[in-house]
């Protein structure tokens, strides 16, 4: 049996991102199920409040993570993921609560004095009563509907709700449905499924094959102990894609440092350096790097971004500085800052009357005379669970508070 844990929170881990306790998602070993959310984040304290921060850390992956055979492939980065198809288990388990099991109908005509009358197979079929030069029927042929309890869609589908109640069901409900009549057959499945689905207009039964069809192509074996785990060990990556996709422009590419070996008559081109997010706000650039670090959670110095990044960071702000390219298109007034984005739990005691988005400081070189704007990396801390939850690309008034967040530094000056 599958039952619903008394209290969500024992079951929930904040990841401490050292050695192995890197894994973000959710792991079933042996039916003991565990959720595990990213450094920072904020766990709310009641069950109702936990499912929804479970949905949302589902929904955060499946966003941005593509889901392959045994690795996942972003933005040209390789790192390993384990999938499995909670994303259909939970629509699965929403369309039954919804519409229950699905059923085709079955319809047939039969000779009745009541019902919805179908007039042309009456006309074909029965002889009318004539009179005064008028035809009257007294029976008419009629279309009567039936649910087709037995059919083969129905069971697999039983079957499909079975496997997600028991991989999924104890986020909503103690109570497992009906065990399937009908036992796993991957390749009848699939052909049933496919010809539904390639029959099917409406558009909430097309949904409902296609997540039938990834829990059949799933791994399945009844006598297996219940285990799988859907996540990534890798959740700077999403980390990364978050800031990205909530701060960056499209075209990114143009602003990349690039660089070429030129020997003798060959020329040949070096992969470029990268920043991982360009924004653009009131006329000026800034440089943003994702990183996924320990000091919103420890505030301990050593938590923070090294020489490398700080190096690279005005590396950036040089190269676009120094364009003319740039200086066309944005003007010769426009300015650029450096800043470097980490998690951190806003609600945390170490962090008190905090908001969603913070500064803790600046990182500077020995080697410029750090009057640039550029020169200076801004430190700012962003509330994990807030940026998981901003579905909207390129928000402005997020945008806009970063922007703000980041000038601070230079407003007394």
């Amino acid at each position: 049996t599958c039952a619903l844990p008394i209290y969500l929170k024992d079951k929930c881990h904040i990841n401490t991102n050292w050695d192995t306790d890197t894994f973000v998602g959710i792991k079933c070993d042996n039916g003991n199920f565990s959720i595990h959310f990213p450094l920072g984040y904020h766990l709310s304290d009641d069950n109702k409040s936990l499912r929804k921060d479970i949905l949302l850390l589902i929904s955060t992956i499946a966003s941005t993570v593509s889901r392959r055979e045994s690795y996942i492939t972003l933005q040209n980065k390789t790192f390993d993921a384990i999938g499995t198809p909670i994303q259909a288990y939970l629509s699965i388990i929403s369309d039954y609560l919804s519409r229950g099991y699905y059923r085709e109908q079955e319809v047939h005509y039969e000779v009745s004095k009541s019902g919805k009358i179908n007039w042309r197979r009456t006309i074909k079929t029965q002889k009318p009563m004539v009179q005064r030069n008028s035809a009257y029927y007294l029976d008419f042929i009629t279309k009567k509907s039936s649910v087709k309890e037995n059919e083969l869609i129905t069971q697999i589908h039983e079957f499909c709700v079975y496997e997600s109640f028991q991989k999924m069901g104890w986020l909503f409900t103690a109570i497992l449905p009906i065990k399937p009549r009908i036992k796993y057959n991957k390749k009848l499945f699939r052909g049933v499924i496919l010809d539904k689905l390639s029959n099917a207009f409406n558009d909430k039964n097309k949904a409902l094959f296609r997540n039938m069809l990834a829990i059949v192509d799933d791994k399945y074996d009844p006598n297996a102990p219940l285990n799988f785990r859907y996540g990534t060990n890798r959740f700077e990556y999403v980390w990364e894609t978050l800031i990205d996709r909530v701060y960056g422009i499209e075209g990114k590419s143009a602003f990349f440092p690039k660089t070429t070996w030129i020997i003798g008559e060959s020329s040949y081109h070096n992969a470029s350096l990268e920043p991982d997010s360009i924004m653009l706000w009131n006329g000026n650039i800034y440089v943003l790097d994702a990183k996924y670090y320990k000091f919103g959670v420890t505030k301990h110095v050593t938590d923070l971004p090294e020489s490398t990044s700080i190096n690279k960071q005005i590396t950036y702000g040089e190269y676009i500085a120094n364009s003319d390219v740039f200086k066309k298109k944005y003007g010769e007034d426009f300015k650029i800052f450096n800043a470097f984005l980490m998690p951190f739990d806003a609600n945390s005691p170490i962090w008190k009357e905090c908001h969603n988005i913070a500064r803790i400081g600046e990182s500077i070189s020995n080697w410029k005379s750090n009057n640039e704007t550029y020169e200076r990396i801004q430190g700012i801390v962003i509330d994990v669970k807030h940026l998981m939850q901003i579905t909207v690309h390129r928000d402005e008034t997020e945008i806009m508070q970063l922007a703000a967040c980041i000038e601070s530094a230079f407003e007394k000056e």
